[in-house]
């Protein structure tokens, strides 16, 4: 299985990649990024940054790059993707993203990535996912106040 992480340029891509060792992860980013290709990822290139087709271009590159799931990161990426949804779904390329999420200020470091409820990977020992079963995607965590918070990173700058 294949995924596209956006937000390669920032250690937020690199920290959530350690979620996916068992899949081919594509760290994608906008602008000047250098080919490279390791172990474990390889950087692509998502063209321009252009907020009037995010959810299109996401979608293209995806095709493109026979992807097959998505986790986007920037602000403006995650409200557009969530728009977008039954358009990635018509494609078979499933988003780790809500349709009905909230961009919230966390100040957490403990954090967890859901699949459709799923936990697939977390930052705190032994996490009790049955408390979070309709999450779906990368999230900042709170355990003692049950708190959630959809991880995204600001936009780059133009």
């Amino acid at each position: 299985m294949k995924i596209l992480i956006t937000g390669a340029k920032t250690a937020t891509a690199l920290k959530l990649s350690k979620a996916f060792n068992q899949f081919e992860i594509l760290l994608g980013d906008y602008g000047d990024l250098p080919q490279i290709t390791t172990n474990s990822y390889a950087l692509v290139d998502l063209g321009t940054w252009n907020e009037e087709v995010l959810a299109h271009n996401l979608l293209t590159k995806c095709l493109d790059y026979g992807v097959d799931m998505l986790l986007p990161l920037y602000e403006s990426e995650v409200a557009a993707v969530a728009k977008s949804l039954v358009l990635f779904d018509e494609f078979n390329v499933e988003v780790l993203l809500n349709e009905h999420h909230h961009l919230t200020q966390s100040t957490s470091k403990d954090w967890a990535i859901f699949r459709k409820g799923q936990l697939l990977f977390s930052s705190v020992p032994q996490l009790n996912a049955s408390q979070y079963p309709a999450l779906n995607g990368a999230y900042y965590l709170n355990d003692e106040k049950k708190e959630t918070a959809i991880i995204a990173i600001a936009n780059p700058v133009k």
